[in-house]
């Protein structure tokens, strides 16, 4: 059996249909991949599309049955675990990799812990190449003056800002030790849980590279459809305060903290006003925007970081 080069983490949950695309796209890979493919209860036909998979030689699957639902925090460790590559990629199910990526990311050997690399954000389903991303993504890349071929290495005390972007695990190609040595993982939480482990990847890595040159290497899908993750309202969004007092702890305790302190108000900041002006009911009917407002106040009053400076408008009050 030939020995992967990467490891593609794929949490899936009752997403067949866009599972069965992603799989359609290794039919034709010719790179050495490994699929660790956890299936996190779903019920759906997830095990089926996973059995009529035809893949290569070059690819094989790992079809992990998680016996109950349990989260993509619990299935990603799940991958770190048993990934055998040192290269790892985290995909959701639905994700698409553009017909290049591996050519592409062939050509840098990852000294570094881990790369960041551009994406197609999509918000409809037959949106393959959006050549769009969330604002704090796109300043980032616009903005960035270093980044040269193939992966010029860069320190987080050079390049803070980095980790002001947005905290998705699946736009980063990570080297596999480097979270075993950090033990880092993701924590055990059904929402944004991925904040804590984007931080930390940033707070104990030696350092990273971005590939500034390179194109968006997949779609990802951020749908308007009930039942995603990204649109749940609730009490279970509340635990974003108890990650962000945990990345905060550890953030003080690095010794580039000043210049991070500044990009993690505004990362705060940013998460704080998208819950409070975005996720205004639940599905009951039940409003949810003042107790998302009082979370927001009650980090702060905790905090011994300062909230960033908010704009004012032209009578000189906060524009909101």
């Amino acid at each position: 059996m030939m020995s992967p080069r990467y490891s593609l983490v794929i949490p899936a949950y009752n997403d067949a249909s866009g599972l069965a695309r992603t799989l359609r796209y290794f039919e034709t890979c010719s790179a050495a991949v490994e699929i660790l493919l956890v299936d996190d209860g779903s019920e759906d036909n997830t095990a089926e599309v996973v059995e009529q998979a035809r893949l290569p030689a070059s690819v094989t699957l790992e079809y992990h049955r998680q016996p109950h639902n349990q989260g993509p925090a619990a299935a990603r460790n799940l991958g770190i675990e048993n990934a055998r590559a040192d290269r790892l990629l985290f995909l959701d199910a639905d994700d698409i990799l553009t017909p290049n990526i591996f050519a592409l990311l062939d050509q840098v050997d990852l000294r570094q812990d881990f790369i960041l690399f551009k994406h197609h954000l999509a918000t409809r389903k037959d949106q393959i190449h959006s050549y769009n991303m969330h604002l704090a993504d796109r300043q980032f890349f616009s903005n960035l003056a270093r980044g040269g071929y193939p992966a010029e290495s860069l320190r987080l005390k050079d390049c803070p800002e980095a980790a002001g972007t947005v905290n998705f695990p699946w736009n980063k190609l990570y080297r596999r030790d480097f979270l075993l040595e950090q033990e880092i993982r993701f924590p055990d939480y059904r929402m944004h849980e991925d904040i804590l482990f984007h931080w930390q990847c940033f707070l104990r890595c030696g350092d990273f590279a971005v590939l500034n040159w390179a194109p968006p290497l997949l779609t990802h899908f951020e749908l308007p459809a009930a039942g995603r993750a990204t649109h749940y309202v609730g009490e279970k969004r509340l635990a974003v305060v108890d990650l962000l007092a945990q990345v905060e702890d550890e953030l003080l305790r690095h010794p580039d903290a000043l210049s991070l302190e500044p990009v993690f108000a505004e990362f705060c900041e940013e998460i704080f006003t998208w819950m409070i002006t975005t996720l205004k009911q639940d599905e009951a009917g039940n409003s949810w925007t003042q107790r998302y407002q009082d979370a927001a106040e009650r980090f702060w009053s905790n905090s011994k970081i300062a909230p960033p400076e908010q704009p004012q408008d032209e009578t000189g009050d906060e524009a909101w």
